[in-house]
């Protein structure tokens, strides 16, 4: 009897295994593994409806999501009253508004990029769609980009400034908040008409608020008219992880990539032997001395090539322990150079020195341009060449009033343009700020990466703002 009552049991737990609708998200067993991302395959009520009266949508997926996910990832612009249910079936989620919708209101639905179906595959591009409560729908369009490293938790925020004159995202929740997708591409299309300001935000905390100790924020140019009639484009931004600025070279990424002479004394990203540094390479040293100061270095350093030559330095200093050498003049492909720094103040008798060869031109690569309609740019544009992969190999020229730019003798790799109008003639691309408002400085950022082998040149590349 009792072995009866145990196989009675099995069957009945296999039984209710099977039931549909129940908590473990399981999906079908055998085939390929699944790289692809989730989709929507059915959404009601159907997109741009108007004179809605529901209390509730549903979307149904093509394959099992990761449900936490989804209600991390889903929001609605305005954000109705009350909190949000969620009924799931399968592969179908149902979400309620137990206070229901205003009334002659569109609603704009947004699952952004959290979502992930349970094989970990995160959805690739935010689901949007949008109705109306009223007999009539917003159909206001904007879009733009972001350029960022990273792409995670990366919002736009929109304010209308007919309901908010001067809105602070430290404060105030944004109109819209839209996610981008994973190339920074952002777009809505039912926006309400009017002047918008916005910003791009990495909302760490997903709260809809910026937290200047924590999160990082960037402003536009100026601010944009939306109408129903009306595509509003490239309303674009760069994200300061875009940008290497002077704390960089404060922070511990940048001194990991400096190595230490045989002494511990002297640190540089430049060692013995080396090959790699092209004529336009940046060269930095790090003295772990507090016995030497900057006039003491550059009275006591030289640089020759192996015949006896002398080779001219600039120096440009971070601190007093952190410089950067630039060579000029007789500095060319293929130069054995020997870098000397009489340390004898710190220990009797010794001299740092650093042999290695400029690399050779075939080795090295050339990234060229010009600025279009440059007359219709008032003041100084400095353009930029970043290293995609070394930030502290980053470079720039300063177009006065000239509109051709070229660097030459980079190494081969991975860069990126980015050029801005210099307002305010700091030679720091300034970002803005979201409160008291001040625009950033309009800036030009090429769509894709150059990716550019030693003996090539990336030519007649085109600056426009």
């Amino acid at each position: 009897m009792a072995k009866f009552n145990y196989i009675l049991f099995v069957l009945i737990a296999a039984a209710f295994a099977l039931l549909p609708g129940c908590a473990n998200q399981l999906p079908p067993s055998g085939g390929e593994d699944d790289k692809e991302p989730p989709k929507a395959e059915y959404i009601n009520p159907k997109p741009n409806t108007v004179n809605f009266k529901g209390k509730s949508i549903s979307i149904k997926f093509d394959e099992y999501v990761d449900r936490r996910s989804f209600t991390e990832s889903f929001f609605v612009t305005p954000k109705p009253e009350g909190e949000m249910s969620f009924n799931w079936s399968g592969r179908e989620v149902e979400v309620e508004f137990p206070k229901g919708l205003k009334s002659n209101t569109t609603y704009l639905f947004i699952t952004g990029k959290l979502l992930k179906d349970i094989h970990n595959n995160f959805l690739s591009e935010p689901i949007q769609f949008a109705v109306s409560t009223g007999d009539k729908i917003d159909m206001g369009k904007l879009s733009g980009r972001v350029y960022s490293k990273n792409y995670d938790r990366v919002y736009v925020f929109l304010y209308n400034l007919a309901k908010n004159a001067s809105p602070d995202p430290a404060k105030d929740k944004a109109d819209y908040m839209i996610p981008v997708n994973n190339e920074g591409v952002y777009k809505t299309g039912n926006l309400a008409p009017g002047v918008y300001r916005l910003f791009s935000v990495f909302d760490n905390d997903r709260n809809g608020l910026y937290d200047k100790a924590l999160e990082s924020i960037s402003c536009t140019d100026r601010d944009y008219a939306v109408s129903d009639s009306l595509e509003v484009r490239n309303c674009n931004f760069v994200m300061p992880n875009m940008i290497v600025d002077r704390k960089f070279y404060s922070g511990k990424d940048f001194f990991a990539s400096l190595k230490s002479d045989s002494t511990g004394i002297i640190f540089s990203n430049v060692t013995n032997g080396q090959k790699t540094a092209g004529p336009l390479s940046r060269m930095y040293f790090y003295c772990k001395s507090s016995l030497i100061d900057r006039n003491y270095i550059a009275s006591n350093t030289s640089m020759k090539d192996t015949l006896g030559n002398r080779i001219r330095m600039v120096f440009n200093w971070y601190n007093d322990t952190l410089f950067e050498i630039s060579p000029t003049g007789n500095y060319n492909f293929g130069t054995p150079c020997i870098l000397s720094f009489d340390l004898n103040k710190v220990r009797t008798g010794f001299v740092y020195s650093l042999k290695y060869t400029v690399a050779e031109e075939i080795k090295c690569v050339e990234i060229s341009g010009f600025v279009k309609n440059r007359s219709d740019v008032n003041g100084g544009i400095i353009v930029n060449i970043l290293n995609a992969d070394k930030p502290e190999q980053n470079f720039a020229r300063t177009l006065a009033s000239d509109s051709v730019f070229a660097f030459q003798g980079l190494i081969e790799g991975d860069y990126y343009l980015f050029a801005y109008n210099d307002v305010n003639s700091d030679s720091e691309y300034d970002f803005g700020e979201p409160a008291p408002f001040r625009p950033a400085e309009k800036f030009f950022f090429f769509n894709k990466k150059i990716s550019v082998k030693g003996g090539w040149k990336a030519e007649n590349l085109t600056v426009e703002f």
